[in-house]
């Protein structure tokens, strides 16, 4: 996946907050979201709903 500077900049502000889940979820985004959140513990809402994206995605 490659993201230009600008949209990177912009999903990690919008994405920052663990304890805020994401709600509009592509698999960029997810794939994004995970990257970022990698090191958080299961309670990073961010996390946890770009995986279960990821996981339904797959098919």
């Amino acid at each position: 996946m490659r993201i230009s500077r600008d949209t990177r900049d912009l999903w990690d502000a919008n994405y920052r907050d663990c304890g805020t889940e994401p709600a509009d979820l592509d698999l960029d985004r997810a794939r994004f979201i995970l990257a970022a959140h990698s090191g958080h513990c299961g309670w990073c809402l961010q996390y946890l709903a770009a995986m279960a994206f990821s996981f339904g995605s797959q098919g």
